[in-house]
């Protein structure tokens, strides 16, 4: 017979998202725009790192395809 499994309380953790979902909904559209872009500041190093490793693996498979 399988116990059943005892899960952390994570109501916390889903409270905080549903108040920064609210705290979204409240912004201005605007300030929404603001949040975005910062956003995308924040993740323009990963986006470079992997364009970088997808370029590089294009280059393997088409040394790869001519040989």
């Amino acid at each position: 017979m399988k116990m059943p499994q005892d899960y952390p309380d994570i109501s916390d953790i889903l409270e905080r998202k549903a108040e920064g979902r609210r705290d979204i909904a409240r912004r201005t559209f605007g300030q929404k725009i603001a949040m975005v872009e910062a956003m995308r500041e924040r993740m323009a190093p990963f986006t470079k790192l992997k364009e970088k490793r997808e370029t590089q693996r294009r280059f393997a498979k088409s040394r790869l395809d001519q040989d």
